[in-house]
C-alpha cells in the first residue's frame, strides 16, 4: 500500500516554501537556543558538581531523573496549552486563547503546590535507586528535597513558556531562561565552592541555586504572559477557573503527560541497568546523557515550531501548508543534527571534558557518546513526526510508540547485554540507540498513512465551534501584530 504523504513530496510552491522556511526558523531558533539554555540549567549543576567530586554530579543526576517523573504533569497542561492555542490562533477565536492561557497558569501553581508538598518524601522516593552507596544517597536526598521545595518555580517555566510557544512566541521563554541560566550561574560557582563570601554548600548549594533562578525565569516569563498582544489575558474582566477548559487541555495533554511518566520512570528502570555495570559507568552513562541533551536541541526547536505552526494551519483548515511545514521542518532538523552528530562521533572528548576531570570515567563515556552520534538522524525523524502528530492533537499516537520502544526494546535489550552478556555500557547503549532508531521509522510510516487526521478534523472542530459560540472572533495572523486595542474591546469579556 502507497503512503497518502511523504516526507519527499512537496506540497508547496516556491514562495510559499521560503515563506514556511523562514517561519520555522522564526519559531525553532529561539526554541533551540531555549532549549540549549534549558539544559545548560541542568548541565552548569553537572559540571560544577563533576569538579566538585563524581559523587556529587551523580547524586544530583539521581535526584534529577526522579524530577523527570513530576514533569509528567507538568506536560499534561503544558501541551495541551500549546495545541489549544495555536489552533485558536488559527481559527481567531482570542476567547479561547485567553481563557486556556488563565487556566494554564493556574494549574501551574495548584502542580507546584503538590511538588512542594512532595518535599517531605524526598528520601523515600530514592528507594528508586536501591544499589548506591550511602554516600550518594545522602547527598542525593538534600538535592532533591531543596528542589522539590522550589515546586512552584519549576512548574510555572515550563507551563508559561508552553502557553508563549502557543501563541507563536518562543523568543521570550528563551530570554527568561537565559536570564535565569546567567542567575544560575552566578550562584552555583558561588554557592557550591564558597565563592564571593557564600559557604561552601556543595550540592546543596546547586539546588538553592537552581530554585532561585526558576523563580526569576517565572516573574519574566509571567510578565510576558500578562503583556502579550496574542494571549490577551489582561483587560477583560475576571477569568473563571474552567474545568472545562482544563478538560480540553488534559484531553489533549494527558497521553503525553503518560508518555513521559512512562519514559522517566523506563529511565530510572535503565539507570538501575547501568549501576549493575557500578557507580563509575553510570556517572559516564550521566556525562552521555547530558551530551544527548545538547545534541537534540536542533530537533527539540523544530519539534516546537511544527507543532506550533502545525496547530496554526490546521486551525485555517490549510491542509498542504500544514504539510509542508512538516516537510521543511524535516528537513532542516535532520540536516542540523546530523551535523552535530558528526562532530559529537568525531571529537566526543571536546564536550567530555566539560563534564568531568576524572580521567577513567572520561575514558569510559567515549563510547556512549560516539554511539549518540549514529542515530542523529533517526533522533530528528523522531522529533518531527512528534511535534507534526501533537500539533493536531494526535498525542496518542507518540505515546504508543515511545513507550513501547523504551520498555519492549531499550529496557530488556539493555539489560540483557548487561546482565547476560557482561557489555556494561556498550550493552546499556547498544539498546539505547535501537530504541531511538526504531521509534523514529515508526512515526514516520505512520504519519504517512494518515491515521492522524481524524484527530485534525477533531482539534479544529473544537476551537471552531467555540468560535462560533462568541459573538465576535477575531482573525489573528501568526503573530497578530497589527491587533490593536479597538478590536480586542469588541470580544465579549468572561
Amino acid at each position: 500500500m502507497m503512503p497518502k504523504y511523504s516526507l519527499f513530496k512537496n506540497y508547496l510552491t516556491g514562495d510559499s516554501k521560503k515563506r514556511i522556511r523562514k517561519e520555522v526558523f522564526a519559531l525553532a531558533l529561539p526554541a533551540m537556543g531555549e532549549n540549549v539554555l534549558q539544559m545548560i540549567l541542568g548541565i552548569v549543576d553537572t559540571a560544577f558538581l563533576g569538579h566538585l567530586h563524581w559523587t556529587a554530579m551523580t547524586a544530583a543526576g539521581m535526584a534529577n531523573q526522579i524530577l523527570f517523573i513530576f514533569q509528567a504533569a507538568f506536560m499534561a497542561i503544558s501541551i495541551g496549552a500549546t495545541v489549544l492555542i495555536s489552533n485558536a490562533l488559527g481559527v481567531g477565536n482570542r476567547k479561547s486563547i485567553r481563557l486556556t492561557a488563565w487556566n494554564g497558569t493556574y494549574m501551574a501553581i495548584i502542580l507546584g503546590g503538590l511538588v512542594t508538598a512532595a518535599a517531605v518524601f524526598s528520601g523515600a522516593m530514592l528507594v528508586l535507586f536501591p544499589g548506591v552507596s550511602k554516600e550518594i544517597n545522602t547527598i542525593a536526598d538534600s538535592y532533591l528535597k531543596i528542589i522539590l521545595f522550589g515546586g512552584v518555580g519549576f512548574s510555572s517555566m515550563y507551563i508559561l513558556s508552553a502557553i508563549l510557544r502557543g501563541s507563536g512566541d518562543t523568543k521570550t521563554p528563551m530570554i527568561a531562561v537565559g536570564i535565569a541560566n546567567s542567575v544560575n550561574l552566578f550562584l552555583d560557582y558561588a554557592m557550591i565552592f564558597g565563592n564571593f563570601g557564600f559557604p561552601a554548600l556543595g550540592a546543596e548549594g546547586a539546588a538553592i541555586a537552581t530554585v532561585i533562578s526558576r523563580f526569576v525565569g517565572t516573574f519574566i516569563l509571567f510578565t510576558a504572559c500578562l503583556k502579550s498582544k496574542e494571549l490577551s489575558m489582561l483587560g477583560f474582566g475576571k477569568i473563571r477557573f474552567s474545568l472545562e477548559k482544563i478538560k480540553e487541555m488534559l484531553k489533549i495533554g494527558i497521553p503525553t503527560a503518560i508518555e513521559n511518566l512512562l519514559f522517566s520512570i523506563g529511565s530510572l528502570v535503565f539507570a538501575n541497568i547501568l549501576m549493575i555495570a557500578g557507580e563509575q559507568a553510570y556517572a559516564a552513562h550521566r556525562i552521555g546523557i547530558n551530551i544527548e541533551s545538547i545534541s537534540f536541541m536542533p530537533g527539540f526547536g523544530v519539534s516546537v515550531a511544527i507543532t506550533t505552526l502545525v496547530g496554526i494551519y490546521n486551525g485555517k483548515d490549510d491542509r498542504n501548508t500544514m504539510l509542508g511545514v512538516v516537510r521543511q521542518g524535516w528537513i532542516i532538523g535532520t540536516t542540523l543534527m546530523v551535523s552535530v552528530g558528526l562532530f559529537i562521533t568525531l571529537f566526543p572528548e571536546v564536550l567530555i571534558v566539560l563534564f568531568t576531570t576524572d580521567k577513567v570515567i572520561a575514558a569510559e563515556a567515549v563510547l556512549p557518546v560516539r554511539l549518540l552520534g549514529l542515530v542523529q538522524f533517526f533522533l530528528a525523524t523522531d522529533y518531527v513526526m512528534t511535534g507534526a502528530f501533537r500539533g493536531v492533537g494526535d498525542t496518542k499516537t507518540p505515546m504508543f510508540i515511545t513507550s513501547a520502544a523504551m520498555w519492549g526494546i531499550r529496557i530488556p535489550v539493555g539489560f540483557i547485554l548487561v546482565n547476560y552478556f557482561d557489555l556494561g555500557l556498550l550493552g546499556a547503549w547498544s539498546g539505547m540507540m535501537l530504541d531511538m532508531a526504531i521509534r523514529g521509522m515508526i512515526k514516520w510510516f505512520l504519519f504517512s498513512r494518515g491515521k492522524w487526521e481524524k484527530f485534525a478534523d477533531k482539534t479544529r472542530d473544537t476551537v471552531h465551534r467555540e468560535a462560533s459560540e462568541s459573538p465576535s472572533g477575531i482573525a489573528v495572523g501568526l503573530l497578530a501584530d497589527k491587533a490593536d486595542n479597538k478590536a480586542l474591546t469588541q470580544q465579549d469579556s468572561l
